[in-house]
Formats: structure tokens, C-alpha cells, sequence
């Protein structure tokens, strides 16, 4: 996935390249559940995104907007 330039994630950190594998608790293994862990309840609120960028291990604050449209 592309990380928008100025979105919430691009301004939390996070790269194109990084493979993101937990929403707060939960495991993500694909778009299908990162669209899950990323429901309504998490819209404004901040969560911790757990990415791997290359062979380090991420923990990043990203606060999710609702996107136009």
C-alpha cells in the first residue's frame, strides 16, 4: 500500500514499505483485516500500529480520520 504524503499515517511515520502486522491488540494479515481493525470505533482515536520494516519491529501512534467520499 501507498502512504499517502501529510495523511495521518505518512505524518505518524509510517513508510510504503512497511508491512503492518497488529492494530493495537489485533493481528493483521491482510487488507481484508486491517480494514476490520480500522472500523468506525477507532475513526479520531489513536492506535498503535505494529509494523516491520525490513527485520526491525515498529510500534507507531496513528490517530485514523475518515476518509472523504
Amino acid at each position: 500500500m501507498e502512504v499517502v504524503k501529510a495523511s495521518p499515517a505518512a505524518l505518524s511515520g509510517l513508510r510504503t514499505d512497511d508491512r503492518i502486522v497488529a492494530i493495537d491488540t489485533l493481528a493483521v494479515d491482510s487488507v481484508d483485516s486491517l480494514q476490520r481493525s480500522l472500523d468506525a470505533s477507532r475513526i479520531d482515536r489513536a492506535v498503535k500500529v505494529t509494523v516491520l520494516r525490513g527485520t526491525q519491529k515498529l510500534e507507531l501512534d496513528v490517530t485514523p480520520v475518515e476518509q472523504a467520499g
